[in-house]
């Protein structure tokens, strides 16, 4: 995966951490729009690897 796909979805799993929901997914999504082809396997990994912090919690 390229550096700058890899920083825009840390920042976004970050943002939502904090509680910045919508600011994470419109960083995420723009940072997946952007990617090649070829990184698509990685993105899905990475997405896998974090759906914990990316998807609400029942509580």
């Amino acid at each position: 995966m390229h550096p700058l796909t890899l920083f825009g979805l840390n920042l976004a799993v970050e943002l939502a951490r904090r509680g910045h929901l919508v600011e994470a997914v419109q960083i995420g999504v723009t940072a997946i729009d952007q990617a090649t082809r070829d990184e698509h396997p990685a993105i899905r990994r990475w997405l896998d690897d974090h759906a914990d912090v990316l998807t609400p919690r029942n509580r």
